[in-house]
């Protein structure tokens, strides 16, 4: 049986799941729950306060994906600052071994970096990925 608290919980939830994720979408199942808990207060049986919740759901979902599409178009996408290294040449500033890795300098800024070779200081690297932290390299061609 839905009651009044589960429907409060359901929304609760989703509320707190939009406010870390901020995409507009799990907000409007909370929205869609709450208005599922004024049904249940209101003594509306478990199917309509069911269908409620999904048509108001679903509706709000329907509507507020072209707006959200509309504000978000032309924006730039944009790549977390480690991921923009992926491609870019660096130098060894300290030895990589194959058990340790070393360290690498790339724009300025030093990283650590594994690679599946030795690769001596000085030697110009290309950062093939990123594992965490550390830096995928290889020897630069």
């Amino acid at each position: 049986m839905m009651s009044l608290q589960i429907w409060i919980l359901i929304a609760a939830i989703c509320f707190i799941g939009e406010l870390i994720t901020a995409g507009f979408f799990i907000l409007w199942f909370g929205v869609g729950a709450s208005v599922a808990a004024v049904l249940s207060y209101l003594g509306f049986s478990e199917t309509t306060q069911f269908i409620a919740f999904i048509l108001v759901s679903i509706i709000l979902l329907a509507l507020s994906r072209p707006f959200a599409k509309k504000i978000t178009q032309g924006m730039p996408t944009k790549k977390a600052a480690s991921d923009r290294l992926i491609g870019e040449k660096g130098v060894v500033i300290e030895d990589i071994s194959l058990k340790n890795g070393g360290v690498v300098r790339i724009s300025g800024d030093t990283w650590r970096a594994i690679s599946d070779q030795e690769i001596k200081e000085g030697t110009s690297i290309l950062v093939e990925k990123i594992e965490g932290v550390k830096l995928i390299v290889k020897p630069a061609a």
